[in-house]
């Protein structure tokens, strides 16, 4: 594994130091992550222990990998992981981005730059007991879930690291092809036609 490149970010006393491993992205990557949370609040927050999802920005060309969840599911509830003031926990997992790319290969073709990554927490853990440290992954309960819907939404507060720089390793453009110039044209000849 290539050696890890750190992101850092502080948002309403919660930090987030995180280390991704590798430096390319592509049209399917998988990135692993190391990452600490340090809870610098009074109280006590949570994080929703799920699968990272990584969404991609064509505007940005930003890769955001978003770990925990700003909203509950429709009938599947996550566990929620404590973090006690004052406490910083380390974690490690590993985010598979799909970026949907091109089919025309063009030099002029702007390409994913970059990756960030965002943590949900939600600020206020008495809501949500039957969630924190369970055994079970996920709760199916469709009641709980339309019951704890709004207070998750109103309590979910976030933290956004810097963005890393990403080398983009997805088929690219020779400048010499014929099929990147005008219709018709043809890459010059050396020597006599």
């Amino acid at each position: 594994m290539r050696e890890a490149r750190r992101v850092v970010g502080t948002e309403n006393d919660v930090r987030i130091d995180a280390e991704v491993y590798g430096d390319k992205l592509n049209t399917t990557t998988t990135l692993p992550i190391r990452y600490d949370i340090t809870n610098n609040r009074s109280s006590q927050i949570l994080i929703a222990d799920i699968i990272p999802d990584a969404t991609y920005d064509p505007e940005t060309l930003m890769v955001t990998i978003t770990i925990g969840t700003e909203v509950p599911g429709e009938a599947f509830l996550p566990r929620l992981i404590p973090i006690a003031s004052g406490e910083k926990k380390t974690f490690n997992t590993a985010a598979r981005v799909t970026i949907a790319a091109s089919a025309s290969v063009s030099p002029w073709q702007r390409h994913p730059n970059a990756v960030r990554i965002r943590v949900n927490f939600l600020s206020d853990p008495s809501p949500f007991q039957q969630l924190v440290s369970i055994k079970e992954n996920v709760v199916a309960d469709k009641q709980l879930a339309d019951a704890l819907f709004p207070k998750w939404v109103e309590d979910n507060e976030t933290v956004t690291t810097n963005s890393l720089p990403m080398h983009w390793a997805g088929a690219t453009a020779d400048s010499f092809s014929p099929s990147n110039g005008p219709q018709g044209t043809t890459t010059p000849r050396k020597g006599r036609h």
